[in-house]
């Protein structure tokens, strides 16, 4: 699976606007549970941070970019 990469631009609570990379790779999982998931990794300036998110997100854009504003904004300090 080749590794889609995406830019989005997430406004903080303070007005500042952030740009926001984002992309999602594969992982050779050995169980089920780990082949049904994907890693998202979400970049900002020299911060780089993942999670996992269920392998049906990555065809739907918006709700990757909800994931991805939701995650910034909720835990900007605290990402790296």
């Amino acid at each position: 699976m080749e590794s889609n990469f995406y830019t989005t631009t997430v406004e903080m609570p303070n007005k500042k606007r952030l740009n926001v990379d984002f992309y999602f790779s594969e992982e050779n999982g050995d169980t089920r549970k780990e082949k049904q998931q994907l890693n998202l990794l979400i970049q900002f300036d020299d911060c780089i941070s993942q999670m996992k998110i269920e392998r049906s997100v990555i065809n739907d854009l918006d709700e990757l970019e909800r994931i991805v504003h939701n995650k910034v904004i909720n835990e900007k300090w605290h990402l790296c």
